[in-house]
């Protein structure tokens, strides 16, 4: 009887050394954000709208609604002008990507009808090169849009969520930009990711639907 007491408390305590040991693991996995507040808890600090060749729209505060804390962004669009998707764009300066480096930049958005929208990171510097582009198709529903990419150069850059070619309004939250293939947020889980070929309208990234 003793020796199966014994036998049953040093198995208690090698399961429970294993789940310190695991879970420790899995907290020192998660990714480093680079973007700074990301989830617009602070919020609108560090983030800036670019309107060029008349453009006109205006970030809000929003707290009805979230993907992760208690606020998101809410980008309300009165006039779309010019012939590219940058003239009206979400993005945040004071960002430094490095050679041969991979990346992923994901955000969560959601828009009062499906609009397109084009996500990747900018070079903050002449010859301005675009890297990880995507052209997605945001829908009515939370869904997480991401792009991976190599950068070929060391730069400062700007992440851009670029938004000039239509006047439909649309939400924006958890914005992540960090080292690495595209890693999903376990908190955040609800469905199981799309991959671009299940989903024709986006090109070059996966979603994530909540």
């Amino acid at each position: 009887m003793r020796k199966s007491f014994i036998y049953q408390l040093v198995m208690l305590m090698f399961l429970m050394s294993f789940f310190m040991v695991t879970g420790q693991e899995s907290l020192s996995a998660q990714v480093e954000n680079l973007i700074r507040n990301g989830d617009f808890e602070d919020g609108l600090l560090d983030w800036e709208l670019r309107l060029s060749e008349g453009a006109s729209a205006e970030m809000k505060e929003e707290r009805r609604d979230s993907v992760k804390g208690q606020r998101c962004v809410f980008i309300e669009i009165n006039v779309v002008a010019g012939t590219s998707a940058w003239h009206l764009a979400l993005y945040q300066e004071g960002h430094q990507i490095e050679q041969d480096t991979t990346y992923t930049f994901s955000c969560w958005a959601k828009a009062e009808e499906l609009r397109p929208a084009s996500i990747y990171i900018e070079q903050a510097a002449d010859p301005w090169d675009e890297y990880g582009r995507t052209e997605i198709q945001v829908e009515e529903e939370w869904q997480e849009y991401w792009t991976t990419f190599t950068a070929s150069v060391a730069s400062p850059v700007w992440p851009r969520i670029a938004l000039g070619m239509s006047d439909v309004n649309i939400w924006v939250d958890n914005v992540r930009l960090y080292e690495g293939d595209y890693e999903e947020e376990e908190d955040l889980a609800r469905d199981s990711a799309v991959t671009p070929s299940d989903k024709l309208p986006i090109t070059w990234a996966g979603i994530k639907e909540l």
